[in-house]
């Protein structure tokens, strides 16, 4: 499995992300709005230990939150999963949020300045706290021009020096 070969691969900590947004609403314009992407950031070590009970929790591979949630058996299971990562001393959440422009309907500007900031954040050593991350794992998105701006993205910031040369974004679906 490429999610499995990835985590092999790495050698440092790993940032699992989620996204959470609210656009502008145009029949209802003073709705607040924003962009936030968090992560669990996973030392490497701990990541098999950390798979097994995830995925015993979710009763399989795959896992959406927002697909859960729709149900009250998914929404105990994402309950277990908080609890389960809460009990942990494993595992990070780091969040990152910024308002969306009113201009901005598809959150496209909103992502890329919450995933740079979050990926900068993740990939810089802060001694004494954490160790950076190596490999950010990022939800696929459904067609392969927003899957490419992402992964433009992620470029951007390794040519501009925000994040070093050998960290990774891999976009896969939402499996444990």
């Amino acid at each position: 499995d490429i999610l499995a070969e990835a985590y092999r691969r790495s050698r440092g900590p790993v940032a699992n992300l989620d996204e959470s947004y609210q656009v502008p609403d145009p029949n209802n314009p003073g709705a607040k709005t924003f962009y936030l992407f968090s992560a669990v950031v996973v030392e490497r070590d701990a990541m098999a230990e950390l798979r097994v009970g995830l995925r015993r929790i979710a009763g399989s591979t795959w896992w959406h939150t927002t697909a859960a949630l729709q149900h009250a058996e998914g929404q105990r299971r994402t309950r277990d999963m908080l609890s389960f990562l809460a009990d942990g001393f494993e595992a990070c959440v780091i969040a990152h949020r910024i308002p969306v422009s009113v201009h901005d309907h598809t959150a496209e500007e909103a992502r890329r300045a919450c995933y740079r900031g979050l990926a900068t954040d993740l990939t810089t050593e802060i001694p004494g706290e954490w160790a950076p991350v190596e490999l950010i794992v990022l939800e696929e998105r459904n067609t392969m021009n927003l899957r490419g701006k992402d992964k433009k993205n992620h470029n951007e910031l390794v040519a501009e020096k925000l994040i070093p040369r050998n960290a990774r974004l891999l976009q896969t679906s939402p499996e444990i």
